[in-house]
């Protein structure tokens, strides 16, 4: 919870393990400090797929996870999963079936303009990033809406299959950049403008390059830590 000043008074801490296999089990913990104690540790249904539990996204009061499968051969299964912190309760939110119609997709996930849920799709077959936002019906039913449709040819790539194997986008200021990598090359391109750029070159050590969001938001939160560092 935030106090105003921007500064967090009381935290959940959400913990999810996941086991691997053809069908995945998940497990859920979570951690309240008001009450200073475990508020739930079980089961929890968030479908069959393995999610990519490194990158979540967190709007208000909710988590999300998206299924991040490349070869996934259980196409009508590709969803993103919402954790209600507040309520302990979870939704399973199936992507467009646009997006689930050829293997090898690649998606992401991400927060459009601070105020929607986004996902990123790249489909191989097509060579196409298409970005999705999520809305909600007048019935409360959530429903996607695609925002942009990016070829790779609109970009100046002709080079086919061309092999990507993660996505993020960023915003900064008033610039949106849809960031992917592709073999040990990470790139650049500016939604607004269209301006595309390589980043970096020869990152390293693997052909299957992951990029992971990161933020800084380690801070003072609860009584007892701002006691320490009075002190």
């Amino acid at each position: 919870m935030n106090d105003g000043d921007g500064v967090t008074k009381d935290y959940k801490l959400v913990y999810v393990t996941q086991t691997y296999g053809l069908i995945a089990s998940h497990h859920c913990q979570v951690y309240d400090s008001v009450a200073r104690a475990w508020t739930m540790d079980k089961e929890v249904d968030f479908g069959p797929q393995q999610l990519d539990l490194a990158d979540p996204v967190v709007y208000g009061d909710t988590v999300f996870w998206v299924s991040p499968d490349l070869e996934s051969y259980i196409k009508d299964h590709a969803y993103v999963v919402a954790f209600d912190v507040r309520e302990e309760c979870t939704q399973i939110i199936p992507l467009p079936s646009e997006t689930v119609i050829s293997f090898r997709n690649v998606y992401g996930i991400a927060k459009w303009e601070g105020n929607s849920l986004c996902v990123i799709h790249y489909s191989k077959t097509f060579g196409v990033f298409r970005l999705w936002l999520l809305k909600k019906t007048s019935d409360s039913v959530p429903e996607w809406v695609k925002m942009h449709e990016i070829s790779l040819a609109q970009m100046g790539f002709v080079e086919k299959p061309f092999f990507v194997s993660s996505v993020k986008l960023i915003e900064v200021a008033t610039t949106t950049l849809l960031i992917f990598t592709t073999g040990g090359t990470m790139y650049s391109y500016n939604i607004k403008d269209g301006v595309v750029c390589k980043r970096q070159d020869s990152l390293g050590v693997t052909f299957f390059l992951k990029l992971i969001s990161y933020s800084n938001t380690l801070r003072p939160c609860g009584e007892q830590e701002e006691l320490w560092e009075a002190i």
